[in-house]
């Protein structure tokens, strides 16, 4: 799960960084979020539905498998041209964790993980439910909360 969410924050930190004008160039910001739409989603999930297993408990096989999936995912996305690849997996990811988290009876986290999704779905639509925001505003606060949600399980 740290490892997941060191990704996400970096391509956090490389959009306040874009969008507060410290750097206009879009590609590291864009580079790192489909590093971890195609990895660390994954990743979380795999953590909250087997989170005994060997791939999310020792450090080592973890970072193998994320820098495995990032490969394989940057070079589906680049050889395709196409996000497809990135939007199956993360909202695949992200509906995974809100189906074992509901099963389980963890409300907080599923609720979580739905936040997540409706605020992908904001961004891939282009809607904002606000003239205030943006939809990529939404969507990033909305994988803010999600995150939070989520994370709180695992104190």
């Amino acid at each position: 799960m740290r490892l997941s969410a060191c990704l996400v924050s970096a391509a956090a930190w490389l959009g306040v960084l874009r969008f507060s004008g410290f750097y206009a160039d879009p590609a590291p910001h864009m580079f790192v979020s489909m590093v971890a739409g195609v990895s660390a989603f994954p990743a979380l999930a795999a953590a909250v539905v087997i989170p005994k297993a060997c791939i999310v408990t020792e450090q080592r096989l973890a970072l193998v498998v994320v820098i495995l999936a990032a490969v394989t995912g940057a070079a589906i996305i680049i050889a395709s041209g196409s996000r497809l690849y990135l939007n199956l997996t993360s909202l695949s990811a992200i509906l995974l964790i809100a189906f074992v988290s509901f099963r389980a009876r963890n409300t907080i986290s599923g609720v979580s993980a739905l936040v997540m999704l409706a605020g992908s779905l904001c961004f891939a639509t282009r809607f904002s439910p606000t003239p205030m925001l943006q939809p990529a505003d939404v969507l990033h606060l909305a994988l803010a909360a999600g995150w939070w949600g989520i994370a709180a399980r695992y104190r």
